[in-house]
């Protein structure tokens, strides 16, 4: 009776498979999560679960999961041993690390995206025991590119910004196909929503017709490798037919007019053709983007793994004042976790407004 109650009950947690945290509820029987479905309580999800969550259990109770820790042998085999053994001379050896060559020998190195982020907070602790100042995580394979541009553009490398895709009035994915790798609550439902609401627009630029292309309002198909003359052809669009958002460009930047005049000298017609793209198509998303009221704009992995990322990354829309681009809601904010605090908001100069957290001169130019 015990045991069909426990299998019948639902557990409510999070879903740690990615950074976005998805509530999800789970029945549980003999430690496998037998059942699992999105928790409607839930304020971010608010019951979505996509197909990672479903299988929850496949990569909780892999065949080949640890059960203990392991300790190599002289012959190169491994043997279990119990976690105090373990946590005792793993602590041991790091000393002795420590006193014989320094802290700053010792290199922290942890996983990016991951929901579980205890690791990271447990980590400083432990890093400021041993004395260790250099720590990396995936991430440093992944977006380099992408935090060097956000440093120019913000001030500081940890200034990332992520976009509000459930309000805003056009969404663009560059290089990015959330329809399978999510990155956002709500993945699937809200590019449905987007798709079906005639008031908004779905942009892709992907040399892939992926399920997100295929709802796309436009998808620009560009050739592989061509990213940057796309994307150089549609800022130099922006500022052809002049669609920046002026005040912004006044109050807001810096460094924008020489930014502003490389741009007008790019042959629009001529860089459409290389990427592999129809010029009218491309005019035709620029002032698709310009006239939305908020935009948000997410570039992911099709990017820093293709050639160029950097520049790339540069060149992204979002970088270039467009009046829906600085919206307070539904356009672009700065991660909760690098949000400035308003006392620390007020001591650096930091107005609310547009970007949340978006220093004084953010620098079009940089």
């Amino acid at each position: 009776m015990k045991a069909t109650t426990q299998r019948s009950e639902w557990h409510r947690t999070a879903c740690i498979l990615c950074s976005v945290n998805c509530g999800v509820e789970v029945q549980i029987d003999g430690g496998h999560i037998t059942r699992v479905r999105g928790d409607r309580a839930h304020p971010g999800s608010k019951g979505y679960a996509c197909e990672k969550a479903q299988r929850l259990d496949y990569y909780q109770s892999s065949r080949d999961r640890l059960q203990t820790p392991l300790r190599r042998r002289a012959d190169g085999t491994f043997e279990p041993i119990d976690w105090d053994t373990a946590i005792r001379e793993v602590a041991a050896k790091l000393a002795a690390i420590r006193e014989a060559h320094g802290g700053e020998t010792i290199f922290y190195y942890g996983g990016g995206g991951q929901g579980n982020h205890l690791g990271g907070a447990y980590g400083a602790a432990t890093r400021k025991a041993l004395g260790s100042i250099y720590t990396s995580n995936a991430l440093a394979q992944e977006k380099t590119g992408e935090f060097w541009v956000d440093g120019q553009l913000y001030g500081r490398p940890r200034c990332h910004t992520t976009g509000d895709f459930e309000r805003a009035e056009v969404a663009v994915f560059v290089g990015k196909n959330p329809w399978q790798s999510h990155g956002f609550p709500r993945a699937r439902a809200i590019l449905r929503e987007i798709s079906t609401d005639p008031q908004r627009a779905l942009i892709v630029i992907d040399p892939r017709r992926t399920e997100t292309a295929e709802l796309a309002d436009h998808h620009l198909q560009v050739r592989p490798g061509a990213d940057a003359f796309c994307l150089s052809a549609l800022l130099a669009i922006l500022i052809e037919e002049d669609l920046l958002d002026h005040d912004f460009v006044t109050n807001r930047t810096s460094n924008g007019e020489g930014l502003f005049q490389a741009l007008r000298t790019v042959p629009i017609a001529e860089y459409c053709a290389r990427a592999g793209l129809a010029e009218q198509a491309v005019r035709e998303v620029a002032r698709r983007i310009a006239r939305a009221r908020s935009v948000s704009i997410y570039e992911d992995l099709g990017i820093p793994q293709a050639p160029h990322s950097t520049l790339n990354s540069y060149l992204s829309p979002e970088r270039i004042p467009v009046p829906g681009a600085h919206r307070r809601t539904a356009a672009r904010h700065a991660h909760r976790a690098r949000d400035p605090s308003p006392t620390r908001t007020r001591a650096r100069g930091v107005e609310r407004r547009g970007y949340e957290a978006a220093p004084r001169g953010t620098r079009a130019g940089a």
